[in-house]
């Protein structure tokens, strides 16, 4: 009985540590730059920042204003949801909601990620767009590849 107990402890101790190593994930630093632009207030959320125009952009995960203090504020700070967030703003200030889905692709044999978006309406749904319907087979091979274009596609088209 012992031997049972302890395989089993084992099994959760590896479940617990592979739960350790999931992380958020954060929009791209031009993504988040339409985000700023559409109107995303990032005061408080981790941000991207970069010393002068060109220079490659860092993510930085502690609070903004903490981190400008730190480096004398001569610096750009664009910030940095995740999409999770992005997402969320976008259905509650916009009436945009990004559906993700995943299908098995059997030209492809392999499975893909689409994307539906539609507007909310008082009386329903409004279809919007949509990315990886059999007829188009364009699928994104991560939930997060899918979940980023989809966030792309409503700040440039439909805000």
């Amino acid at each position: 009985m012992n031997g049972v107990i302890e395989i089993v402890v084992k099994i959760v101790m590896m479940k617990m540590i592979n739960m350790t190593t999931i992380t958020e994930d954060y929009v791209s630093f031009e993504t988040a730059k339409l985000l700023k632009e559409k109107g995303f207030d990032s005061d408080s959320i981790s941000a991207y920042y970069f010393f002068m125009e060109g220079s490659e952009p860092i993510l930085n995960r502690i609070e903004p204003q903490h981190f400008i203090n730190q480096c004398g504020g001569n610096i750009s700070l664009v910030g940095c949801p995740t999409l999770q967030m992005a997402m969320k703003w976008l259905r509650k200030i916009h009436n945009i909601h990004i559906n993700l889905d995943i299908h098995w692709l059997h030209f492809a044999n392999k499975n893909g990620w689409m994307y539906i978006i539609v507007r909310i309406l008082e009386n329903g749904t409004e279809f919007v767009d949509a990315k990886g319907d059999s007829n188009d087979k364009h699928f994104y091979s991560t939930y997060e590849e899918a979940c980023e274009t989809a966030i792309k596609y409503c700040l440039v088209h439909l805000i």
